[in-house]
């Protein structure tokens, strides 16, 4: 038997024991293989071995006990090996998934589509659904891996098979939960709107300039000759008349957060009714509206502004390529009636958004036009063709008004508008770009981390004149705009701040802004939305936009999967450590060539995202031929390689390049 005193000192040995071990809470992190780390909240990421792996998820929240061991290896250099060993589920955030349906003998699994979990998740047969292999479906975990390492999931819904059509939508629509269903009631919540306390702004004649196939119509616009200069009036749809803040049918509009378009599918943010017919500023049809009106000098300088509420009524909705015809006067002969009927106006719209521009140009910055891509299905809701969608004249008017009248909203909210903010160059790429700018500008001692030297760098690239592609370099080394509360500068555009009113049917602060606009025009205290709610309106935007990617990416990859080991010229359009993307002149589809399965050995120069072996160097918008390696159409990836041939020959190619102007 022990005394009193060797227990104690056995019960404090233990105690001692616990308190030297080393406890910690992080959030798990997957990664392509079986092991997966766990980061802890001050920047540590601790090791998973698959055993451990296997219990739980990417993205759970876990305790954990940090071990660490001594390594085996001879060399007494080697950093001990730190390992975690889980201790308890915090919290799991995965409750529902989507994935493809797999029998694998008597086994029925969900593969699920989730980056970084690559593992099968079991389905019972009472969960099944009567799916059949290779269904897409959408499932609820129903047993968590922790700790017994057997998760299960049942379905909730079986979407369908590749054969059919307009899979793909649906798959994507129901994984990013886009496309709520509005309640049946939901026209019983609008507000009453008396037009007799708004501006009559009727006998205007507003035309709306947009895509001859657009519905959701949001802008209307008015311009006249003045002594010096002009009188601009931009109609915006006002949907906020119509919806009352914190009803249900808000809530419901705020969890869209904005309008998605996916390639021949469009998911509006507001019921089709709202976005298509009574909020939509359609010709001839009576409409609410705010009316932002505007004195421009004949230089792009804005003399005054100010903004009413109002009535008013388009007179004609004008197709994007009619108005650009006829400014452009290329054939007459095809001059839409409506647009010859408004041609005066248009005409004036034209020279405002010279004028416009021009001053932006000196005075601001403006981005080099890149042409939009657009997806063209076929009659099986598969990809025809991409699009290149050139801005036209008729855009960079609608596009010169637009920023105009949100940089008169800005300056009338002060500091009270969600603003979009753009940072400039990541904190961490500061040092390569001031770099670069002495070495391919001959400038030094430039602040590029304030707008007016970021807009100094940024304006003194002459393209034509470099030999090395600095402008597309600089680019990939900026920061994403985000929204902010706080009135910060958009490096981007050259401008102090911004803010956008302009899109109130399909993004949902435009629709906030325009409720702080009336609070200020009605003498009320502005509402402020929380860092909290437009941190969460910013990952729905995001969400939208990941979706549309994907939808994209999907039918990039059945396109291109019978064009397997056909050779392409493309040019690059992304570079890093691992390899380049190359962009296909003749399909517009990018795929990524891996360096390290190519023959030689590449280094990469992070400053001048560079790649460079003993043969071959790879820089931005560099022509170059490709071989298309596989593609993986249920992970959407497209891989490339380099034809032997080409690479043998390389220094010829780079200087026939050269001599075409192509590089």
């Amino acid at each position: 038997m022990f005394d009193n005193s060797t227990l104690s000192q056995l019960k404090q040995l233990k105690k001692d024991i616990e308190d030297s071990k080393e406890y910690a809470e992080g959030i798990v992190k997957g990664t392509q293989r079986k092991f997966g780390f766990v980061v802890l909240a001050d920047g540590r990421e601790i090791f998973l071995n698959p055993d451990e792996m296997t219990k739980v998820f990417p993205g759970d929240n876990v305790k954990i006990l940090i071990t660490t061991e001594q390594s085996k290896t001879k060399d007494k250099n080697a950093k001990p090996k730190v390992s975690g060993v889980l201790q308890a589920l915090l919290q799991s955030p995965l409750k529902e998934f989507n994935g493809r349906y797999i029998i694998k003998g008597q086994g029925h699994f969900v593969e699920p589509d989730l980056p970084q979990l690559n593992r099968w998740i079991f389905i019972p047969p009472a969960a099944r659904k009567n799916a059949a292999a290779g269904d897409y479906i959408r499932c609820k975990l129903s047993r968590h891996p922790y700790p017994n390492e057997k998760p299960q999931a049942k379905i909730l819904e079986v979407i369908g098979n590749l054969e059919k059509k307009g899979i793909e939508t649906e798959y994507v629509t129901s994984k990013f939960q886009l496309d709520p269903v509005w309640k049946d009631n939901w026209e019983e919540s609008l507000a009453d709107i008396d037009f007799s306390q708004r501006k009559d702004m009727q006998d205007i004649p507003f035309v709306t300039i947009d895509a001859a196939s657009t519905r959701d119509m949001d802008d209307a616009l008015y311009v006249s000759k003045s002594d010096n200069g002009w009188r601009l009036l931009v109609a915006i749809a006002d949907p906020g008349a119509f919806i009352i803040s914190n009803s249900e049918l808000d809530k419901q509009i705020a969890q869209r957060a904005i309008s998605t378009y996916m390639p021949g599918y469009a998911i509006p943010m507001l019921p089709a009714k709202l976005a298509n017919d009574l909020c939509s500023l359609a010709p001839d049809q009576v409409r609410p509206a705010l009316i932002c009106q505007i004195d421009i000098n004949a230089t792009g300088d804005i003399v005054s502004h100010n903004i009413v509420e109002a009535v008013m009524s388009s007179k004609a909705k004008l197709s994007y390529d009619d108005v650009s015809r006829f400014l452009d006067q290329r054939d007459d002969t095809i001059t839409s009636a409506d647009c010859s009927n408004h041609g005066h106006v248009l005409t004036q719209l034209k020279e405002l958004s010279d004028a416009l521009l021009i001053n932006r140009k000196e005075n601001h910055l403006v981005i080099p036009n890149r042409p939009d891509l657009r997806l063209v299905l076929n009659a099986n809701g598969k990809m025809d063709r991409i699009e290149l969608q050139n801005k036209n004249s008729a855009s960079q008017v609608v596009e010169e008004c637009m920023i105009l009248a949100n940089r008169c909203v800005t300056q009338i909210l002060d500091d009270d508008a969600i603003f979009v903010s753009h940072p400039g160059f990541r904190p961490e790429r500061v040092a390569d770009v001031c770099k670069l700018a002495e070495e391919q500008l001959s400038l030094t001692d430039i602040d590029v981390t304030q707008p007016d030297g970021y807009r100094h760098i940024m304006k003194s690239i002459d393209d034509d004149a470099l030999d090395f592609p600095l402008r597309a370099v600089l680019s990939r080394l900026l920061s994403r705009a985000r929204l902010s509360n706080k009135r910060l500068p958009h490096f981007g555009m050259g401008l102090s701040s911004y803010t956008t009113f302009t899109s109130p049917i399909r993004k949902y602060t435009d629709l906030l802004v325009h409720r702080i606009i009336k609070e200020k025009l009605r003498g009320l205290p502005p509402t402020r939305c929380s860092d909290e709610q437009l941190e969460a309106i910013q990952q729905r935007q995001d969400n939208s936009r990941q979706a549309r990617s994907q939808m994209e990416q999907w039918l990039k990859c059945q396109f291109i999967q019978p064009l397997v080991g056909q050779n392409f010229i493309g040019r690059v359009s992304q570079i890093n450590s691992n390899g380049f993307t190359v962009r296909i002149d003749e399909n517009l589809i990018e795929g990524f060539v891996e360096t390290r399965i190519l023959p030689d050995k590449y280094s990469f120069d992070p400053m001048r995202l560079r790649l460079k072996s003993k043969t071959l160097t790879i820089e931005l918008d560099q022509a170059i031929e490709i071989i298309v390696k596989e593609v993986d159409c249920d992970q959407r990836s497209i891989r490339f390689t380099l034809p032997i041939a080409a690479q043998q020959a390389q220094p010829e190619a780079q200087k026939k390049v050269s001599a075409d102007g192509t590089k």
